[in-house]
């Protein structure tokens, strides 16, 4: 009876609601009863309503509290409180006191809070964050109700409403954890001092101590933390794509200020989530113990991942969803177990969830909506209830071992609260017996567990530790390490101990233990992370190493520096710990090292490269002397790589060589050295005199060798003395001998020392028959300088130019993103164009959502993937793509069609966080524009539009300006209204339920594609298809993404038509990144026509099914007969449970 009062109650309101929101646009019946028929579980789960509005609204955290009660912090003011407007924000306490499944009483415990982003409760009523301030809110007469607060901390950033602290979470430790995300600046003072945190990241808090103190930082939104059974943290973004997180102390993600090396996430492609769960429980089925759950909010739905171990780390795959649904205000953003074994689903409820890109005021957003739902398995019985606050010490220490985690929580929570003194008496009599059970099997957890009681009365136990670190289970020593890091000051045997653990054969023991070295300042810990680099090294570890090294360089880097400290001559610690902290004065050891120690070809590299980067001329010369020394080791394509290094170095530090002759000098000598050309250029770069005169004639040499000649232009352009710039004009002006390639060298060559001349060799050269490449590159390097736009437009007034080349040109103008409407116009006139453009304005953009509903996404997603839209450059679809804009995994999911349209007619409208770009003009002219990566260490590194990174020194900025999106304008302006009808039907299909959400299935997306050169079919025609696959010098392999479904379709890949009796040909390569070694899978949708070659070696197709990996990069070669084949291609690994191997495919461009 009480359930179908509750259903008449929110019809009631529901109809009231709909009422006063009749006119609103696109917004869905708010009827919870109609969501929920659209909800899709797996077989064996069941959802029922827990709670809804008018009972709760706009839910935005949940916890529950040691009474199974939900406490929610609610915002009805999100995104932004209107002028005026009272702040009625609130947090609620759900009761279900009759324990059916259905809440039955809710209490308003505090109102006229301003976005309150968090909530647990604990300590006597509950921990909130508002705004800058976490608060705690007391009950002291029990009846719900808060009659006391008090701000614990102060000083967390509020520069965006929803990006504010949040994510409340206790700790097996008895630690509160909270999170803020990448827009957020905290400088919160405690007794220890101010601690910061700029940007994203975890806080650890002890309230009974005030210390504070951050586990992590770099996350953009970071919705989601929680901890395995052995206390290893685990996080989830809203804002980034790479699913599951492994967090350990000091790992730094992806936005940390001045970033150089970060942590991956465990999916990289995968859609943003928020929110965390790991499962756990009688009531669950055994198959899904462990799994973590989270909710692709975006695209409506609830996520389950399953984490396995992999070396220090853990790789993941994603399984069946929790809940899918085509609801499209379905907005799951917290998950949580609740007491009685069930899992509970806070839904936002809101068809508009972003308030970067959508305006704050949009209509159509929900203000009055929100519900919980329960997720419970047929036909299993509940979990058990206990009230922890009346069971003594002992009873509660029983419940340490119940196999739900929020029990085993609650009552480390409650021993917290007592006598400290009678809880470790106590505790140490329970840990003994159970130890000295024989038939007890669970004795690793009996310790795990007796740690985290004695860390939340802050007591340590030497024995505890001892016996947890010297267990058989890696996981309790892992956690052991971290007990003894935490407790360093009051461990007699701290040092004894980690040193220890830094030797375990477990590879996170060794990370563990790194990362606690990382905060010890003396020498002794130095040698101890050096001698983690004897053991078995992944990914995680990597990490770990590298950022003890940058946290002890105070202790080591001076005395390395002065000769005294050499990590006892272990040449390899030594350039870890200099490649960590990228020293200045570090060039001298590194040559030092380098001509002493026995080191790979990598090392030798990576040596160079520091030296490149820090050293001084002298330092340098040496440097590139060594690598170009017939016995170095270094091979011919790395030498090439190197001087082209250089080169940039010395436009970037303005720094020659010395005795740079002695250098170029016996490289001209022979022009068959692969980086001849190179050298070339190097010589003019360098201003290496003696040679001027011999790069004059190659230039001026037409029936030589076309790369040789172009190299000596740019080398003349470097030159840049009024001699070097008149042989390069008569080059140029010579019709006879002048090529496109000649013309296009001698622009860019002539662009910085003589633009007038530059230009007008460009307008020369567009009476030519110019592909879309050839243009780019005559007109990108004018229009990047500083007077380059308005000289080329007063010349173009005077000239006439063909139609096809003068829309090239405005492409390559409009990619630009400088905003040159008026050079458009002018090279729109001399190619005598009529305008054709689709004008940003309400009218145009009606018209295109309501010819969308009629739109065909199959035919949008081939719009899509249309070179001359060049959507894949910029834009990923499942971690496969472009960097330069957002991924759009979960787009359609997210985004209104009003505002795809209104992103493809006027891009700069509405520009996605993270992605404004910058403009900057330098010391020479030349104008930048592309997104921020980083800027540390004097150096900005940006991304421009063509997905390259660019590095601009500092000093050399003489303007920085905010720039525009860097998706140009007029990108549609060629397509007629029915195709951008199928594109916005493509891209509002991304991510929903339906065929275009991408695949939980391990599918490679990413590939490299030969293309059709001369010189590329040479080697195929004459040479056997081995030599493809082992790789040549003069193969050109071009990035190619499959559609969503991950197909790579045939009609896109270049043809080799090959000798006669031989069929036509393609050819594409993939990588496969392998973290635990044993057999694959490698799986396609069928193997006609199909050739394999794993790391250059031919494998039978029959032994595709089972090929034993070992750890790393492997390639993977297939060759495809265009004959025998005649459907796409689709390949994707499958791993056997009987397998130790993990693997992901290799995403980005």
């Amino acid at each position: 009876m009480k359930k179908i009062q509750i259903v008449l109650l929110l019809l009631l309101v529901i109809c009231n609601a709909a009422t006063a929101q009749r006119d609103l646009k696109d917004i869905p019946d708010p009827d919870p009863l109609r969501e929920l028929e659209t909800f899709v579980v797996p077989d064996g789960f069941e959802v029922n309503l827990y709670a809804a509005d008018p009972q709760i609204a706009k839910p935005i955290q949940m916890n529950f509290d040691e009474q199974g009660r939900l406490w929610i912090a609610s915002s009805e003011v999100y995104p932004h409180i209107k002028p005026g407007q009272k702040a009625t924000d609130k947090i609620l306490v759900v009761e279900d006191r009759d324990r059916d499944g259905v809440a039955d009483k809710t209490s308003v415990f505090v109102d006229g809070l301003l976005i309150p982003t968090g909530v647990v409760p604990g300590d006597g009523g509950c921990y909130v964050a508002n705004s800058t301030d976490l608060i705690h809110f007391a009950d002291l007469n029990g009846d719900l109700k808060a009659d006391r607060q008090n701000v614990v901390l102060s000083g967390f950033g509020t520069e965006d409403t929803h990006h504010l602290l949040h994510t409340l979470r206790w700790g097996h430790d008895g630690a509160l954890y909270m999170n803020q995300s990448i827009y957020i600046h905290s400088h919160v003072e405690t007794p220890y001092g101010v601690k910061r945190l700029r940007g994203g990241g975890i806080w650890q808090f002890r309230p009974e101590s005030m210390q504070l103190n951050i586990l992590c930082e770099g996350f953009v939104n970071p919705w989601g933390h929680h901890f395995d059974r052995w206390g290893q943290h685990f996080a989830t973004d809203g804002a980034y794509g790479e699913g599951i997180n492994y967090v350990f102390p000091g790992a730094e993600y992806v936005t940390k200020p001045g970033l150089i090396r970060r942590v991956s996430g465990l999916n990289p492609g995968s859609p943003k989530h928020c929110g965390l769960e790991i499962i756990s429980g009688r009531h669950i089925p055994e198959s899904w113990q462990g799994s973590m759950v989270t909710n692709d909010f975006r695209a409506h739905r609830v996520c389950r991942f399953v984490v396995t171990e992999s070396g220090s780390g853990y790789a993941s795959t994603q399984e069946e969803e929790l809940i899918k649904t085509t609801h499209v205000a379905f907005r799951p953003i917290d998950v949580k177990m609740g007491p009685d074994g069930a899992i509970y689903i806070a839904d936002w409820y809101n068809p508009i969830i972003q308030h970067g890109e959508v305006d704050f005021r949009d209509e159509r957003r929900d203000h009055l909506h929100g519900r919980i739902w329960r997720i419970s398995a047929k036909g299993r019985p509940l979990a058990p209830r206990y009230d922890v606050n009346k069971m003594s010490v002992t009873e509660l220490f029983d419940l340490l071992l119940a196999p739900e985690e929020w029990l085993r929580l609650h009552a480390k929570l409650a021993l917290k609260g007592r006598n400290p003194e009678d809880v470790e008496s106590r505790l140490n009599s329970w840990l003994k017996k159970q130890l000295a059970d024989s038939s007890n099997e669970r004795k690793e957890e009996c310790l795990l567990e007796a740690m985290f009681v004695l860390q939340c009365i802050d007591r340590i136990n030497d024995e505890v530790v001892s016996a947890a670190i010297n267990s058989d289970d890696h996981r309790l020593r892992a956690r052991a390490v971290r007990v003894i890091s935490e407790n360093r000051e009051k461990l007699n045997q701290y040092r004894r101990l980690i040193n220890q653990a830094v030797r375990d054969g477990h590879e996170r023991v060794r990370l563990e233990a790194v990362r606690a070295l990382g905060e010890d300042k003396d020498l002794a810990a130095v040698a101890s992370v050096a001698g983690a680099l004897e053991s078995k090294v992944d990914q995680f570890m990597d990490f770990a190493i590298w950022k003890s090294f940058r946290d002890l360089s105070d202790v080591w880097l001076p005395k390395v520096l002065s000769g005294e400290y050499s990590f006892d001559s272990n040449g390899t610690a030594l350039l870890t710990a200099l490649e960590a902290v990228q020293a200045k004065d570090a060039a001298k050891v590194l040559l030092n090292l380098l001509n002493s120690a026995e080191l790979s070809e990598r090392a030798k590299l990576s040596t160079i490269r520091a030296v490149l980067e820090q050293g001084n001329a002298q330092e340098v010369s040496t440097a590139l002397k060594y690598a170009m020394k017939t016995d170095s080791g270094i091979s011919s394509p790395e030498i090439r790589a190197l001087v082209e290094s250089s080169i940039e170095i010395t436009d970037r530090r303005k720094l020659v060589p010395f005795e740079s002759a002695s250098i170029v000098v016996p490289i001209m000598d022979d022009s068959k050295k692969e980086y001849f050309p190179q050298a070339v250029v190097a010589a003019g770069a360098w201003k290496v005199i003696g040679l001027r005169d011999a790069i004059s004639e190659l230039a001026n040499d037409s029936e030589g060798n076309e790369a040789h000649r172009v190299a000596a232009i740019y080398s003349l352009g470097r030159y840049g003395d009024e001699e070097s710039i008149q042989t390069i004009s008569l080059i140029a002006s010579n019709t006879n001998t002048s090529t496109v390639p000649v013309q296009i060298a001698s622009v860019q060559a002539l662009a910085g020392p003589a633009l007038n001349t530059a230009i007008n060799i460009a307008i020369h050269a567009f009476n030519q028959d110019l592909n879309p490449n050839e243009i780019a590159s005559l007109i990108e390097p004018i229009i990047g300088r500083k007077k380059g736009p308005e000289i080329l437009e007063e010349r173009m007034r005077e000239s006439t130019i063909p139609a096809d080349v003068a829309r090239r040109i405005i492409r390559v103008v409009q990619d630009s993103n400088l905003g040159l409407d008026s050079l458009i116009a002018t090279i729109r006139s001399a190619g005598k164009l009529t305008e054709n453009s689709w004008k940003f304005n309400p009218e145009t953009v009606g018209l295109l959502v309501e010819a969308a509903k009629g739109g065909d996404p199959v035919a949008g997603e081939s719009v899509f993937r249309r070179k001359t839209l060049q959507c894949m450059k910029c834009h990923a679809i499942g971690g496969a793509g472009g960097k330069v804009g957002p991924d759009l995994v979960s787009l359609g999911a997210s985004a209104q069609v009003d505002y795809l349209v209104a992103s493809l007619l006027s891009p700069n409208d509405k520009v996605k966080e993270n992605f404004h770009s910058i403009q900057i003009i330098d010391a020479d002219g030349q104008v930048h524009t592309g997104i921020q990566v980083r800027r540390a260490g004097g150096i900005l590194v940006l991304r421009n539009a063509k997905d390259e990174l660019e590095q601009i020194a500092v000093h050399d900025i003489e303007l920085e300006k905010e720039g525009r999106s860097l998706m140009p304008d007029g990108l549609v302006d060629d397509l007629t209204k029915q195709e951008i009808a199928d594109l916005i039907s493509f891209l509002s299909a991304l991510g929903k339920v339906g065929d275009f959400a991408v695949s939980r299935e391990s599918i490679a997306r990413t590939y490299r594609v030969l293309e059709f050169t001369p010189k590329a079919h040479f080697v195929v025609a004459r040479s056997s298809f081995n030599t493809i696959a082992i790789g040549h010098a003069d193969l050109q392999w071009e990035p190619a993404y499959t559609k969503v479904n991950g197909e790579i379709e045939l009609n896109e890949l270049p043809i080799f038509k090959l000798r006669q009796g031989v069929d036509d040909m393609s050819f594409l390569q993939t990588t496969l990144r392998v973290s635990n070694s044993g057999s694959i899978g490698i799986v396609t949708n069928g193997l006609e026509g199909i050739d394999v070659w794993i790391d250059g070696k031919p494998i039978a197709s029959e032994n595709l099914q089972s090929v034993v990996f070992e750890n790393g990069d492997h390639v993977l070669t297939f060759g495809l007969n265009r004959v025998a084949r005649n459907k796409p291609l689709l390949v994707k690994t499958r791993i056997s449970k009987s397998s130790s191997a993990q693997a992901q495919w290799l995403l980005g461009k």
